[in-house]
């Protein structure tokens, strides 16, 4: 039978070095799904570049992004281990970018940081430092921030 009900849509943000995120939080928001949407009547969406976003050559890559899906979303969920991300031109890293347009919005922020173990050798300092540093001191206390424990 149907059943009436609210769609919200969760980007998931993050830098190149968090593809088991991506794919994992995906299947915690389905698995949410199946418990709570019948209760609730509200679906969450979750929102990835890789499956929302389609070509365009009309602009700035990240100002394209932004325009598709962060537009488009209720809410943004942050996963972040070793990087920030790739300067955009406007801000630190496409991700950063998207939080603070939501933030902007007033939407709400969840971000979460890895504490999985890292290869020392792999790990690129530079990245580190700006996560580093972008965590202490570029985050509101608006903005929820919780440790994503290793997975």
């Amino acid at each position: 039978m149907a059943q009436r009900g609210l769609i919200f849509r969760a980007l998931v943000a993050s830098p190149s070095d968090c593809m088991h995120e991506r794919k994992l939080i995906p299947e915690v928001i389905s698995e949410w799904n199946a418990v709570h949407s019948y209760s609730t009547a509200a679906v969450i969406e979750p929102v990835l570049w890789e499956t929302h976003s389609r070509p365009d050559l009309a602009g700035r890559p990240q100002a394209i992004i932004n325009k598709q899906l962060v537009a488009n979303c209720d809410l943004v969920i942050g996963a972040f281990w070793t990087r920030l991300g790739t300067p955009t031109g406007e801000s630190v890293s496409g991700t950063a970018e998207e939080i603070e347009q939501f933030r902007a919005a007033g939407k709400p922020v969840l971000l979460y940081f890895s504490s999985a173990p890292v290869v020392p050798e792999g790990l690129d300092a530079t990245q580190y430092a700006a996560l580093t540093e972008y965590r202490r001191s570029g985050l509101p206390p608006s903005i929820r921030t919780l440790p994503l424990g290793a997975f």
